[in-house]
């Protein structure tokens, strides 16, 4: 079966793998109508109003090579921003007949535009700053790497009380989606997150997103299985709920308009948070609540069609599963489940709803770059020597569908897609330049790749040393 992604991403390389894009039909830019806001809160706010009149941008970036992530225009070369928002997106005819006295027009020269990367699942700010001295210097390095936004998956009350008072100061550089624990290991935190509304904005950068939840331990050997471990007969792994402990939890936060984010990593763990779901959701889908299930790590063939059929969301990390993982999973599982393991190929030709991440800084100590997310997601190469085994070359993405998850998809996961994740008029200008274009050059090259400028907002947030004539 050929996923949504797959259909989409087919029209989307024909479009930009060549040099000289074909003409597009004229456009006209508009301002989309405001979606409707439901009374829990989960539907993204307005555009933001830039106080303008239509047709006067105040930035045009022309001749470049714009991976717009829209599938309704996946190519164009130029865009017009107006303020904090995206005016129109075209050809270089199109945008620079926008442009009036005041605007400013930037030449790309050629150069990658794109939306800016959205971590779906990190820890970026709040796990000792991502190997940093200070939070700011956590900032820096991910609008370096090209983040405009990210997700906080660990945000309690001290951490949560820090980014609303720089939200309220205006001091958050890039935007922020929070979670609010439940859990974590057998340590209960009680209802602490009704205090907060489900989907309130602080700021254009700061949004309570919903609450995280801990099902089973993730560390090696540890992880909760319907059959023992392969090296370890008669062992289960470690689980932090029964069933109905579960189920009620979950209950309550869906009746409280929470999305659900919940952390899984045996398939043992994966039924008890499908059937807290289901439970919860009684008959109804997925679309009004966008409960999620982060790792998605090992996963039976009865699992991931019952998240399809559900609508779940796979909020996937793709720098995970590489070859460096081979052993534990071999090891701990056997040759008939570790091809269980990692199955991101699976769940987008199975049309369930993914989300990409890096879970950073876990396992590596720092913010992790997108890029090379994308090249571990395509290729399953690691840190070491070690080859890919097999299983997880099944498993492999292409770059179009990797550079989706981390930018329109994970918007989605948000359900802020109507708002960013692609150069879209009426969106936020979040975007990103870069030395190369991640769909013309092999997939190597993507560690080499740089990033040049981030823009968050229509403002440069981070400018590369050299590249000075294209920041704003």
């Amino acid at each position: 079966m050929i996923s949504k992604h797959s259909l989409l991403f087919l029209l989307f390389t024909v479009l930009t793998a060549a040099c000289t894009l074909p003409e597009p039909a004229a456009i006209t830019p508009t301002t989309p109508d405001a979606p409707t806001r439901t009374e829990n809160g989960l539907q993204p706010d307005t555009p933001p109003a830039t106080g303008l009149p239509l047709g006067m941008p105040t930035l045009i970036f022309h001749n470049g090579t714009l991976l717009t992530m829209d599938p309704d225009r996946p190519g164009a070369q130029a865009i017009a921003i107006q303020k904090d928002t995206i005016l129109a997106v075209g050809s270089d005819d199109e945008i620079l007949a926008l442009a009036v006295e005041s605007t400013r027009i930037i030449d790309l020269g050629g150069a990658t535009m794109m939306p800016g990367f959205n971590d779906a699942h990190s820890h970026l700010l709040t796990d000792s700053f991502a190997g940093f001295p200070d939070q700011n210097a956590a900032f820096a390095e991910a609008l370096r790497l090209g983040y405009t936004s990210i997700s906080e998956l660990f945000t309690d009350q001290g951490r949560l009380d820090n980014f609303i008072a720089r939200a309220e100061l205006g001091d958050l550089p890039l935007r922020v989606n929070v979670y609010l624990p439940l859990n974590y290991a057998f340590d209960r935190f009680g209802d602490w997150y009704r205090a907060y509304i489900p989907g309130h904005e602080y700021s254009p950068f700061l949004r309570i997103a919903g609450v995280k939840l801990y099902v089973d331990n993730g560390e090696y050997g540890k992880k909760f299985l319907s059959a023992p471990y392969s090296d370890n007969p008669g062992y289960y792994g470690e689980v932090y709920w029964s069933q109905d402990e579960l189920n009620a939890i979950v209950q309550e936060a869906h009746q409280a308009g929470y999305q659900i984010a919940a952390h899984t990593m045996g398939d043992a763990a994966h039924d008890l948070i499908l059937n807290a779901y289901e439970k919860a959701l009684d008959g109804e889908g997925n679309e009004a609540y966008h409960h999620r299930i982060e790792h998605v790590m090992i996963l039976r063939h009865d699992q991931l069609e019952r998240m399809r059929a559900m609508g779940i969301i796979a909020s996937v990390q793709l720098s995970f599963f590489h070859a460096d993982w081979r052993d534990e999973f071999e090891t701990t599982l056997g040759p008939d489940r570790v091809l269980w393991v990692g199955r991101w190929r699976d769940l987008l030709d199975a049309g369930v709803p993914v989300i990409g991440s890096t879970d950073a800084p876990y396992g590596y100590g720092t913010v992790r770059s997108p890029l090379k997310a994308v090249y571990q997601a395509v290729t399953r190469e690691g840190e070491g020597e070690a080859a890919p085994a097999n299983w997880m070359l099944s498993q492999t993405l292409r770059v179009e569908e990797a550079l989706d998850l981390l930018t329109l998809q994970a918007a989605y996961g948000t359900f802020q897609d109507p708002v960013k994740g692609s150069l879209s008029p009426g969106k936020l200008a979040d975007l990103v330049i870069l030395s190369a274009n991640p769909l013309s050059i092999e997939p190597r090259e993507l560690l080499n790749t740089d990033v040049w400028l981030t823009l968050v907002g229509g403002q440069t947030m981070y400018c590369a040393q050299g590249q000075e004539y294209l920041c704003p």
